[in-house]
């Protein structure tokens, strides 16, 4: 289950938002998906589609992280999915059935992103293992952290739309600001902090668990 030992709060965090604001909103999507397994015995985990899925749960995850905080659901199709009510700061939101992954998204904007990492619990539950966060550079900017990944064809043979992904150094920036990380599922290996250790640009900061 979610616990408290394993938010890192020395991790950087948007303005005016805090580590419990972070916790409450992951445990609150996490009852969400419980709530429809006890209440319907539907289990929306084994119904639909993995990568929409992810999509679902992101969405459940900005919802309830505008409960519990100051940034309140701006836009579901452009950036960002949350704005701060009074300074403007914008939070991207992303799942992810993998951690560690690092961010994708369609247009590899500038500004602050989350990505919230689940596993599926074997009733179907999701339990969220690890969760990035970081300041990322927009794709049309010097140093962008975002790499171009065009549209192409998935293993379903349907078409994908345009999508961008992190680069080394902008996946290293989300690792580095693993503000939830579970050890029981989530391994950081010698080769990936060896790999860390190689992006001379970035240098690691304190709070990163690759040290």
């Amino acid at each position: 289950m979610l616990n408290k030992q394993y938010l890192r709060r020395n991790v950087p965090l948007p303005p005016d938002l805090s580590y419990d604001a972070i916790f409450d909103a992951l445990e609150a999507t996490q009852d969400f998906f419980k709530s429809i397994r006890v209440g319907t015995n539907i289990i929306l985990s084994s119904i639909i589609q993995a990568n929409n899925f992810s999509g679902v749960v992101s969405n459940v995850f900005t919802v309830k992280l505008n409960d519990v905080s100051n940034y309140k659901s701006f836009s579901d199709q452009r950036y960002p999915d949350l704005m701060h009510i009074s300074n403007g700061t914008g939070l991207e939101v992303k799942a992810s059935n993998k951690p560690l992954k690092g961010g994708e998204g369609h247009n590899g904007h500038s500004g602050w992103h989350i990505v919230v990492c689940y596993t599926i619990l074997d009733n179907g539950d999701i339990e969220f293992t690890h969760v990035e966060i970081a300041n990322l550079v927009g794709f049309e900017c010097e140093g962008s952290d975002w790499k171009y990944m065009g549209s192409r064809r998935n293993e379903n043979d349907s078409q994908r739309t345009e999508t961008y992904v992190t680069n080394n150094v902008g996946t290293a920036k989300l690792r580095d600001g693993s503000v939830y990380l579970n050890p029981e599922f989530v391994t950081i290996s010698n080769a990936m902090k060896t790999g860390r250790l190689n992006i001379s640009e970035l240098p690691i900061p304190t709070y990163s668990p690759l040290q």
